[in-house]
């Protein structure tokens, strides 16, 4: 499909993680808070490639700079692009983004990139 893909989603929303139990406790004792920033979650693959299980982020959220988690790299932060004339759905906000696969390999179990611990480090 000439590796383009469409989807529709909502837009999401940063959160509070749950700040209850010993990992709340965690980040209280740091200083720190315990938001999330808006992100959409990817599971991608292709015959002949690994699976790849990512996120983007939204740059406009308040917590770009300081997830909770560390999930934030910049090479998965975009932005909106409010009534995109080029949208599938003409004057639908979008976002634009290039995914990029790695080729399978023949030992790869599942393929997928991070399910499988074990298949990340080859045994000596």
């Amino acid at each position: 499909a000439e590796g383009k893909y469409y989807l529709r989603t909502v837009r999401p929303l940063g959160y509070l993680i749950p700040m209850d139990g010993p990992v709340g406790d965690m980040i209280r004792a740091q200083g720190r808070h315990g938001f999330r920033p808006a992100h959409i979650h990817f599971l991608i693959g292709a015959p002949g490639y690994r699976e790849l299980v990512t996120a983007l982020y939204l740059r406009s959220d308040d917590h770009i700079d300081s997830d909770t988690v560390f999930g934030v790299t910049e090479s998965l932060v975009t932005e909106i692009t409010p009534h995109d004339p080029k949208s599938p759905i003409p004057d639908l906000a979008s976002i634009q983004f290039d995914f990029q696969l790695a080729a399978a390999l023949a030992e790869d179990a599942s393929g997928r990139v991070g399910a499988d611990p074990s298949k990340i480090v080859k045994n000596a």
